[in-house]
């Protein structure tokens, strides 16, 4: 699912994100991966300052755009949910506070979120609904900055190459029964990352946001040996966005949720086998 930048009239087509210009090494460990990543976010927020683009980032904000993408935690449960009622216009679409919960508790590896600085000085009026659940960045920070949450994308593990409406669900009964024993929701030693939510907030859609956090949370995924394969399901519209990243289109979705009416995308990664 995408509530995200729709495609920008003449812009470039996405790199391969596993190619040579993201310095991909399988060797390095995740906090390497977390130094290179940041580094990708850097060279990506100084080629949108250049952009010719219908919307540029920093004219939306009225204080300087400096990301910083990290794992998403359970302590992040309003912001995402605030992001996420936010981006989906339908209620259906939208994942559940129910639902964050689970996924921040039993994989949070594979939820990312890309922040930015804003102090209420700087911020001059400005404000987005996950302002209110922002943390601060420092405890006792004398100009109060907080770290507003953007955009995010939300995952889990999946037995099956696409996704389902049971990689989708949650065992209701998580907290106490643990292994997860069921088909539902995330699998400890599934090979698929499923991709459940990519959202960015409306005031920043169309800026390139989308394409920036989906290239560090690929090449996270991909570095790191995680799985085999990223899959999600898209509204027709969304189809070609998601084949510049690579993804290959498989047809119409079997999944329900939402009502139905999804397409199956699917990239196959090339690195390492999955860690266990």
């Amino acid at each position: 699912m995408m509530a995200d930048d729709r495609p920008i009239k003449g812009d470039e087509p996405v790199p391969d994100p596993f190619g040579p210009d993201d310095a991909i090494d399988d060797t390095e460990d995740l906090d390497d991966e977390f130094v290179e990543i940041q580094k990708t976010i850097s060279g990506s927020r100084r080629r949108l300052s250049k952009s010719n683009g219908d919307v540029k980032v920093q004219e939306v904000l009225p204080f300087p755009f400096l990301p910083n993408v990290r794992p998403l935690t359970i302590s992040d449960l309003e912001s995402c949910v605030a992001l996420e009622n936010a981006a989906f216009a339908n209620p259906d679409h939208r994942c559940s506070q129910e639902k964050f919960e689970y996924r921040l508790s039993s994989c949070p590896e594979l939820c990312m979120g890309l922040f930015c600085t804003v102090s209420p000085a700087s911020a001059k009026g400005w404000e987005i609904e996950t302002c209110k659940p922002a943390k601060p960045v420092e405890t006792g920070r004398d100009d109060g900055a907080v770290s507003v949450l953007l955009a995010h994308v939300v995952g889990t593990r999946s037995h099956d190459e696409l996704v389902t409406d049971a990689a989708m669900d949650y065992p209701r009964d998580y907290r106490t029964a643990k292994p997860n024993k069921t088909a539902l929701g995330h699998q400890e030693d599934g090979h698929t990352v499923a991709i459940h939510s990519l959202a960015v907030h409306p005031k920043l859609q169309g800026c390139g946001l989308g394409k920036l956090i989906m290239k560090a949370y690929m090449q996270q995924i991909h570095n790191s040996g995680t799985a085999r394969r990223i899959s999600l399901i898209s509204q027709g519209y969304l189809v070609n966005y998601y084949t510049r990243f690579g993804f290959v289109h498989k047809g119409e979705s079997s999944a329900a949720f939402g009502g139905g009416g999804w397409h199956d995308l699917t990239i196959t990664l090339g690195g390492p086998s999955p860690k266990r």
